[in-house]
Formats: structure tokens, C-alpha cells, sequence
């Protein structure tokens, strides 16, 4: 289920619209821009609830001058166990973004009772309010009706539990634009596309089982056709190849063995010249027998 949450969030943040809605209080109405290309969960959670419509009939049960006023209960809410969840009857994660804060009046926000609590319950602030700056998720702001706001916050209230003591109460909210409905379309139409095409691919495996088999096998003959020639002929250059490699080699071994055995042959024949004289020969007898006769 998450998932399909996330999906659909991410659909309507690509969207890029914002929505709009118009509520109806017993003492006026306001148009309020809903911030759905920016904080999607939040948004689609509060416009799914006004679709639902979830708000119609609720109190606004607290309210401090110069702060804010919140509401969001069921509207037959019997005590703080029985106050309503979120549209997807759990607590969701915040979501924070600094281009939305709690600045000026007419900002509306989620209440919590902590991180990741999020629910149904809302507020509107009177003023500036920077200290619920990433604690509260913005989602809206008030475009038109402050001045049903500022009736709102001169109504009484009580010291102790700060409960209007005159009823301000949601009589309708009217929804003027509504992307959250188009994503969820998208969504919706995406996921069906794509289950067709499932289906289609499985069936198409069904009715021809065989024909994909011989295929495969004639693709794998053919494979192997194409591979065998083509290892028949590399193995036969190969051979070439090595047969004249071979023959290069034999021819350059003879002819250095011929050149060994006539080197060996002079290497012989130096060495049995070893012991002859290299001096010239002594002089042949003359007739003079030394050199006294000179």
C-alpha cells in the first residue's frame, strides 16, 4: 500500500498544479490554495478528505489570538480517542520544503503530536509563526477571506482551554481545482496499461509455446553453423599460419647449423694449428760461416 501511495504522490507532484478549495464557515467563507506540486502526501491526505467530505460539520475547537485557530475533528468526535485519522486511517511522515513556511497570516498547516504524526487535524495561523518552521507540514494558504479569518480570531474563547465560546464550525468545502483527482486518473490508467501488457506477453507465450521453441533452436543451429565454419576456417589459417611459421624457422635453423658446422670446422682446424711456429724459417747455410771473414 505504500507503495501505491508513493506512485501516486509522485504522479501528482510531476502534475506541477496547485489545488484549490472554498470553505464555508458559519461565519464566512475562504478560498484556500492548496500546496499539492510541493507537499503531495499531505495534500492528497487533506483533498481526499474534503472529497470525502470528512470536514463538513467540524468544530473548530481551539483558538489563540495572535497565534492560530485549529479544527479538523470529526464532527462527531466524543473525546480524544475518537478524533479521526488520516484519509488513509494511519499517521504520515512530514513533509518539509523551504519555500513553505509558517509566514504571515491565512497559513495553513498540519497539527501533530510529534514527527511523523500526521493525521487530519489542521490549523491556520493569525500571524508569522517561524518557530513551526520544519515541525509542522505546510500545505495551504489562505488566498481570499481574511477577513472571516480576523472574525475568527476576535471570537471569545475560554482562558483555560482556549475553545471558542461562540461555535465556529465547517459548514461545507467546495473544491474549485483538484489535481489529486487527475494524478490518481494517471496513476490509475498507468497501472491498468501496464497489466495489459503483462497479460498480453503471458498469453502470447501460452499460444505459441512451439513456435518459439523451434525458433530458438534453428537460431541456435544456425549459431552454431556460423561458429563452426568459423572455427573450421580459423583453425585452418592457423595451421597455414604455423606451417610457414614452422618452415621460416626450419630454413633459418639449417642455415645457422651450416654456418655452426663450417665455424666448428675453422674452430677445428685453428685448433690443431696450435703447436706450429709462426716465426720464418731459419736461413739456409752459406759460406760464410760467421761474420769474421767481413
Amino acid at each position: 500500500e505504500d507503495e501505491i501511495i508513493t506512485s501516486q504522490c509522485e504522479q501528482l507532484k510531476r502534475l506541477k498544479k496547485k489545488g484549490t478549495i472554498r470553505m464555508f464557515t458559519n461565519v464566512g467563507a475562504m478560498d484556500i490554495e492548496i500546496h499539492c506540486d510541493v507537499v503531495p502526501r499531505t495534500a492528497m491526505n487533506f483533498m481526499l478528505l474534503v472529497e470525502k467530505g470528512e470536514y463538513n460539520g467540524s468544530k473548530f475547537h481551539r483558538s489563540i489570538p495572535n497565534f492560530m485557530i485549529q479544527g479538523g475533528k470529526k464532527a462527531d468526535s466524543k473525546g480524544k480517542d475518537d478524533q479521526g485519522s488520516s484519509y488513509w486511517d494511519k499517521p504520515f511522515k512530514d513533509e518539509f520544503d523551504d519555500r513553505l513556511t509558517h509566514s504571515g497570516q491565512g497559513v495553513l498547516s498540519m497539527a501533530n503530536s510529534g514527527p511523523g504524526t500526521n493525521g487530519r487535524q489542521f490549523f491556520i495561523t493569525y500571524k508569522s509563526c517561524s518557530h513551526l518552521d520544519r515541525k509542522h507540514s505546510v500545505v495551504g494558504k489562505v488566498l481570499r477571506g481574511l477577513d472571516t479569518l480576523k472574525r475568527m480570531e476576535q471570537t471569545p474563547t475560554n482562558k483555560d482551554t482556549d475553545k471558542p465560546l461562540e461555535t465556529i464550525r465547517i459548514e461545507s468545502i467546495e473544491i474549485l481545482d483538484n489535481p489529486v483527482s487527475e494524478a490518481l486518473d494517471l496513476e490509475r490508467r498507468r497501472i491498468e496499461k501496464r497489466k495489459k501488457e503483462k497479460q498480453q506477453l503471458i498469453d502470447s507465450r501460452k499460444s505459441s509455446p512451439a513456435v518459439g521453441l523451434s525458433s530458438t533452436v534453428s537460431s541456435k543451429d544456425a549459431a552454431t553453423d556460423r561458429g563452426g565454419n568459423a572455427s573450421s576456417k580459423e583453425s585452418s589459417d592457423d595451421v597455414a599460419s604455423e606451417s610457414f611459421t614452422i618452415g621460416k624457422y626450419l630454413k633459418v635453423a639449417k642455415r645457422d647449423s651450416s654456418k655452426g658446422t663450417k665455424k666448428s670446422k675453422t674452430e677445428t682446424n685453428t685448433s690443431g694449428d696450435v703447436g706450429i711456429s709462426r716465426l720464418p724459417p731459419p736461413p739456409k747455410k752459406t759460406s760464410f760461416g760467421d761474420f769474421s771473414g767481413w
